[in-house]
């Protein structure tokens, strides 16, 4: 007889955790969901128990009855808490003797260590209770197909033990175990979003450029896209800025978030990441705005304060016959951002103690890619991840010559003033 299943309870089920648990319960893992919002838990207790009438589990000490794995799949550590510790609900105090938590929220490191604290010196499961560390990375539509990126950590034998749940969830060579013990998930998973950050708003301030200059946006994307200084993230992120109201990849919220933890763990660390917190306040701003529940390619109507739809409206429909920017320029904007971005991500990734040739396995094979990062890791890691050299200097001298052109235009470059800032503060 076939052994059975490890039995799993599945905290946090929105849109991405709702995936993950209909895909770990279709694979074959009894699962037991847990959710504050009564619709969406009574929603997956009849996918769980279709032919049952019992009333869906109402706390989250209840949902761990028996559970030999506990996954976390809510959106801030402010939700992981109590659902972990209360007093009177908290799931921890329900877990039997070496279950397992895994941590698959994007949380920072500093807070992973305070769990483990809180499970030794106050919860006084420390022996008892396995943790690991293991953000993940892909998207609503990945979570439900079983593909995402998973990034692991934590003791050795803990990994193995999740093995085959950790597998169930990630994508065909996409479970990276890091090194460094626990903690090692959620650096791996920051140092990825810091290409994330950038490379958004950069998508935003190259789209915002092209509607500026009156060019057909949709031909610009066409075109740009095939440049040295695209990214997965431009090819993803302007398709949905034609038709904004019907966006539905991630919310401004989310990016926020997660760039917030990275700039809050880079200050712990006194590492500079001037690129990203010039992201980070663009996002603030759309925030602040009142865009956090809307799609992040919205993040370009903080361009075009005039024409906040001029990338909508000018797709097919160029406004000048001849265009006041060159593509050739808003490409030579997007590659010297792109290569400060490699530095500046990389030189934390190396500061964090995380193996860098494994950060190229992740980040050539998701979201944080880009043409620069591919053609050009080999180079900046022999130079130390410095923007120096001969290369360097021309690619600066480029982007210096585009910033000159848009100027003229008067129309903001945000990302690209700050890469180039840090070109020349590197080349002096």
């Amino acid at each position: 007889m076939a052994p059975q299943p490890p039995k799993i309870a599945f905290a946090g089920l929105g849109a991405m955790g709702y995936g993950m648990a209909t895909h770990l319960l279709k694979s074959g893992f009894p699962v037991t969901g847990y959710d504050v919002h009564e619709p969406t838990l009574a929603r997956f207790a009849r996918e769980s128990h279709p032919n049952s009438d019992s009333a869906p589990t109402i706390t989250a000490r209840e949902a761990v009855q028996d559970a030999d794995f506990l996954i976390i799949m809510v959106a801030t550590s402010a939700q992981a808490t109590p659902l972990l510790f209360d007093k009177d609900a908290g799931a921890v105090a329900g877990l039997k003797r070496n279950a397992t938590v895994l941590i698959c929220s994007t949380v920072s490191p500093a807070y992973i260590a305070q769990l483990q604290r809180i499970l030794r010196e106050e919860a006084g499961r420390g022996e008892d209770v396995r943790l690991i560390d293991c953000p993940v990375s892909g998207g609503a539509g990945r979570a439900a197909a079983g593909t995402l990126s998973v990034f692991a950590s934590g003791d050795g034998e803990d990994l193995e033990r999740a093995r085959g749940v950790l597998e169930c969830m990630a994508d065909t060579g996409k479970l990276y175990m890091v090194g460094g013990g626990l903690g090692g998930g959620s650096n791996a998973k920051l140092v990825h979003q810091i290409f994330a950050g950038v490379h958004i708003a950069m998508a935003s301030e190259a789209m915002g450029l092209a509607a500026a200059g009156g060019w057909d946006t949709r031909e610009a994307f066409e075109r740009l896209r095939k440049g040295g200084g695209s990214s997965w993230m431009f090819e993803n992120r302007v398709p949905p800025m034609f038709d904004p109201g019907h966006a539905k990849y991630s919310a401004i919220s989310i990016i926020t978030k997660d760039v917030g933890i990275i700039t809050s763990t880079a200050r712990r660390h006194n590492h500079p990441l001037p690129l990203l917190a010039t992201a980070e306040q663009l996002y603030l701003s759309a925030t602040s705005a009142g865009w956090a529940a809307e799609d992040d390619c919205v993040l370009v109507r903080l361009y075009l304060f005039a024409s906040p739809d001029a990338v909508a409206t000018q797709a097919g429909n160029p406004v000048r016959s001849s265009p006041s920017i060159r593509l050739e320029t808003i490409d030579d904007l997007m590659v010297g951002v792109h290569t400060a971005a490699v530095a500046e991500a990389m030189s934390f990734c190396a500061r964090l103690g995380i193996d860098v040739d494994l950060m190229y396995n992740i980040v050539s094979n998701a979201a944080g890619s880009s043409n620069i990062f591919i053609n050009s890791f080999s180079e900046m890691k022999e130079a130390g991840w410095k923007l120096q050299g001969e290369r360097m200097r021309a690619v600066r001298d480029q982007l210096a010559k585009a910033v000159n052109e848009v100027y003229e235009l008067r129309y903001p470059l945000y990302l690209s003033s700050a890469a180039l800032q840090e070109f020349q503060r590197q080349l002096l």
